[in-house]
């Protein structure tokens, strides 16, 4: 198996009833990114979160421990739509909003250069999956999870009003795993999210999944440091 890549089969927890081998696609929601962009500085280094909520210390601690170790050791693919660009834009308005939103830019763009396999910057570029452009699904989810109308509009109707369900609609209709959120209203419809092909979970519920399925956060050889680079350089 090439290396990073995972075999879909073996982790039922995460990937349901797909099989074959590849990368790992999550759909982040805003509060996640928020979240990533202030206190990203402080995960890579080990530094003091300074949260004073120990629920929200432990969410934001998560999201360091999926970006180092398992961004680094596995083909982990992000995803941010432009909604989610424009929403973030919006949470981080009160503070430093122009700097913040040039971060929130040179974090998509990164992303987007963050492929594994040759030819990945060429081929993801293309389909705009990392930044969201195009919407263009990214697989045949359909062949494993068929769209069932009164399944997807049981989901629909239990989600948040607004913005919510666009997020987690695209994340069906684009073939992601996993759909990455703290927001409670989102979490509670996970169980019916899962007979559509998409696990939503927050980010200490990412790591259970890895632990439950058995996959080791390190692998060797050592990872590509110019791919993680990329991504703290783009942090504000």
């Amino acid at each position: 198996m090439e290396y990073g890549l995972f075999d879909y089969a073996s982790a039922p927890h995460i990937f349901l009833h797909r099989v074959g081998v590849g990368p790992l696609h999550i759909a982040w929601d805003t509060n996640v990114l928020v979240d990533y962009l202030q206190y990203g500085h402080a995960l890579w280094n080990d530094e003091d979160l300074g949260i004073e909520d120990p629920k929200h210390a432990e969410q934001v601690e998560a999201i360091g421990q999926i970006m180092d170790p398992y961004f680094c050791f596995w083909d982990i693919r992000i995803h941010l739509s432009e909604e989610i660009l424009s929403d973030a834009k919006r949470e981080l308005s009160i503070e430093r909003r122009s700097s913040r939103e040039r971060a929130l830019e040179r974090f998509a763009r990164a992303l987007m250069f963050a492929g594994w396999s040759e030819g990945d910057e060429e081929r993801e570029g293309e389909r705009g999956v990392e930044c969201g452009s195009d919407q263009v699904s990214l697989f045949d989810a359909e062949d494993h999870f068929p769209r069932s109308v009164p399944a997807h509009r049981q989901l629909i109707d239990a989600l948040p009003n607004g913005h919510d369900r666009i997020l987690v609609t695209q994340a069906i209709e684009r073939g992601m795993h996993i759909f990455l959120t703290q927001d409670r209203g989102i979490l509670k419809t996970a169980p019916l999210a899962r007979a559509l092909g998409l696990v939503i979970t927050n980010p200490g519920g990412f790591l259970q999944l890895f632990e439950e399925s058995g996959i080791s956060a390190l692998q060797f050889p050592m990872p590509d440091l110019a791919r993680i680079s990329k991504v703290i350089e783009a942090l504000p």
